[in-house]
């Protein structure tokens, strides 16, 4: 679980600066942003700057942390963010893609 922090940090540097175009690997895959560049684009975006927080906390708390605590506290923290993130991109990327339908309807 130490190792994840870094990781986290890694990974989330090409989502923010937008570099990941739809694949099948890496990103928020969901219905929502398989369905348009655009919200591909910005629900990855904010995944990433989402998974840095995530990664630096984790990283942070490494330094903080006693010994005895580490594990089993970045493996917490790691399951409960990378949950939340999802969950809660998922749902943002949901609503993009209905305003985006939306405007798209009535233009």
């Amino acid at each position: 679980m130490e190792a994840l922090g870094p990781v986290l940090i890694v990974l989330s540097i090409p989502l923010i600066l937008r570099w990941i175009p739809r694949n099948r690997i890496l990103g928020l895959r969901v219905p929502a942003t398989l369905s348009s560049d655009s919200v591909w684009y910005d629900a990855n975006a904010l995944i990433g700057r989402h998974l840095l927080a995530l990664g630096l906390a984790m990283v942070t708390f490494e330094f903080l942390l006693p010994r005895s605590l580490r594990i089993p506290v970045l493996a917490t923290v790691g399951w409960v963010g990378l949950l939340a993130i999802v969950f809660a991109d998922w749902r943002t990327a949901n609503r993009w893609r209905r305003e985006r339908a939306r405007t798209q309807s009535s233009s």
